[in-house]
């Protein structure tokens, strides 16, 4: 009987290069691909991270290490991966865990439920990620990433990250020549510093192309984004009244 076994770090990187082939497909025209690309990418994710925590001590990535039946006890999740890291003091970019939620949510819709994809949020959160992943991976010196990566993903692997920054150069310069300020101004929806536009009264952003308006808040009458605001009173649609989180926030307390 044939027996194929792979440690946790190969069985990382087998499903990372796998993400990057079906990524691929996808790119290529097949966008059912793109649903593969997702389940990899979050089970290469979550392995990954579990390997760091294991070479501080291969145990803890059981949930109960000191289980007399260890070769059936459950493993840690992503989670409690990225916890070990923030207990150690390492710092995660707040955009890099958004990109981790929002690709365990689409994993979990794709798994358990029917889902939507949008197929240029894939390819943008996917090349943030794997950027993100390239920093993480050379700051704690894990694994050298392009050795282990097939030849038919290499170009892949490589586009998608330097893609990324060039993306992020283009919209943060459209920003800064279509604003009304000639500045650059952060999205409050992708959360993409400067690449959002002052144009008519509201902020376009030219990297995801999300439009935030400016709104009065119906309590102080200030000027505010509307994504900084919530509908405080609905019962008289189509008008509505928007009150600003500091206004909410203020009269919720007292």
């Amino acid at each position: 009987m044939a027996i194929h076994t792979q440690d946790l770090l190969d069985n990382a990187l087998d499903s990372f290069n796998e993400a990057l082939s079906k990524y691929n497909q996808g790119e290529d025209g097949d966008k059912r691909a793109y649903k593969f690309a997702i389940l990899h990418y979050a089970h290469f994710l979550e392995l990954l991270f579990k390997y760091y925590v294991s070479r501080s001590h291969p145990l803890l990535i059981y949930r109960n290490p000191s289980s007399k039946k260890l070769e059936t006890e459950q493993t840690i999740g992503l989670y409690q991966a990225l916890q070990f890291l923030r207990n150690e003091g390492r710092t995660l970019d707040t955009e890099f865990f958004a990109d981790i939620e929002w690709l365990k949510k689409l994993r979990n819709q794709i798994e358990h439920h029917k889902f939507r994809m949008d197929t240029d949020e894939i390819r943008l959160t996917i090349g943030r990620l794997t950027k993100a992943l390239v920093e993480f991976n050379d700051e704690l010196d894990l694994v050298d990433l392009e050795d282990k990566i097939g030849p038919a993903n290499i170009k892949t692997f490589s586009d998608l990250a330097d893609e990324y920054e060039a993306e992020v150069r283009r919209a943060r310069a459209k920003a800064r020549e279509e604003s009304e300020d000639d500045s650059g101004h952060l999205c409050h929806l992708c959360h993409m510093e400067g690449t959002a536009a002052l144009i008519d009264y509201r902020y376009v952003c030219m990297y995801c192309g999300e439009i935030d308006a400016l709104v009065d808040c119906c309590v102080c009458g200030n000027t505010a984004r509307e994504s900084g605001t919530r509908v405080w009173n609905d019962d008289h649609l189509p008008h509505r009244d928007l009150i600003c989180d500091g206004c909410h926030d203020r009269i919720m307390s007292n």
